[in-house]
C-alpha cells in the first residue's frame, strides 16, 4: 500500500487537469451555442467573454526564468556533490580510482541554465 502513493498522486493531478480542460471546453461550447442562436434569430452577436489570464497561465518569460534557475541549481548541485565525493573519498567509501575531473560533471547542465537566464534577460530588455 505504501508504494501506491505516487501513482495515486499522478492520477489525481491528471484528473484535476483533465476536469479543468473539460470545464473550459464546456464553457466555450456554451458560448458557441449562444452565438449560433443569435445568428439564427438575426440578432447582434453577444460579445466574447473576457479571457482573463489565469493564475496558472505562465508566459514564456516565466518559463525561461524558472527552467534557467532549475538547470543552474541542478548543475551547481551536481558539481558540489561530485566535488565532495572526490575531496573526501574515505568518508564516502569510494575507491581512489575516481578522477578529480568528475567534479566538472555539472558544468554542461549549469551552462544550459545560464543560457536560459541570458535569453530571459535579453527578452526582458527588448520589451
Amino acid at each position: 500500500m505504501e508504494y501506491l502513493w505516487f501513482p495515486c498522486f499522478v492520477a489525481s493531478v491528471l484528473a484535476f487537469v483533465g476536469f479543468r480542460q473539460w470545464l473550459r471546453h464546456q464553457q466555450r461550447a456554451m458560448v458557441h451555442r449562444e452565438r449560433l442562436a443569435a445568428l439564427e434569430k438575426g440578432a447582434d452577436l453577444p460579445a466574447w467573454p473576457d479571457e482573463s489570464p489565469s493564475r496558472f497561465d505562465f508566459g514564456l518569460d516565466s518559463i525561461l526564468l524558472l527552467s534557467g534557475l532549475i538547470w543552474l541549481a541542478i548543475g551547481l548541485g551536481g558539481m558540489f556533490a561530485a566535488w565532495i565525493i572526490v575531496s573526501h573519498p574515505m568518508v564516502q567509501r569510494i575507491p581512489d580510482a575516481v578522477p578529480p575531473s568528475i567534479a566538472l560533471i555539472g558544468v554542461p547542465v549549469a551552462l544550459i541554465g545560464i543560457a536560459h537566464l541570458i535569453v530571459y534577460g535579453v527578452r526582458r530588455r527588448t520589451k
